[in-house]
């Protein structure tokens, strides 16, 4: 009895972990949909992930989120300053999410983010996430996810 109990508790700790809202959890429910689509996978990518974390750092700053800044900015301006030469890419947000299964799930059922998800064309990824959110109006995570495919003359990620 002792060893079914170590490893229900094993489990579920397992899947508690696996169902956090990180980067690679997040990734990798992605790419499980993008394998069902028979796709292949997406990398995550460091100028991606600077860019998506800079982003954040800039709604976080200015009390907002959506995906043009009040000003009119669009998303493409950080991955531009992240030095990520693309030759497409494309923003998912979300926010007030607690499991990335859930989080998953929701933009798989939105049609616009399940399109940036199983877009043939991207390649790559950069995710930041936050505990609360950006415009302070409520509790949960905020994610930013980004989507690139470099440009030809684009180094090899690190």
């Amino acid at each position: 009895m002792k060893q079914l109990l170590l490893v229900l508790l094993f489990s579920a700790r397992v899947f508690a972990n696996d169902n956090e809202i990180n980067a690679e959890n997040v990734t990798a429910l992605m790419n499980a949909r993008r394998a069902e689509a028979g796709l292949g996978p997406l990398r995550l990518d460091a100028k991606l992930t600077r860019a998506a974390e800079s982003r954040m750092q800039d709604m976080i700053d200015g009390a907002w989120w959506s995906h043009q800044s009040p000003d009119g900015t669009p998303p493409f301006v950080w991955i531009t300053a992240a030095d990520y030469n693309y030759v497409a890419a494309a923003e998912n947000l979300a926010a007030g999410f607690e499991t990335a299964g859930l989080l998953v799930e929701s933009w798989i059922e939105s049609p616009g983010h399940r399109a940036n998800i199983l877009n043939p064309m991207y390649a790559d990824c950069g995710i930041a996430v936050i505990e609360g959110r950006t415009d302070r109006r409520g509790e949960g995570k905020s994610i930013v996810v980004l989507f690139g495919r470099p440009a030809v003359n684009q180094v090899t990620r690190k």
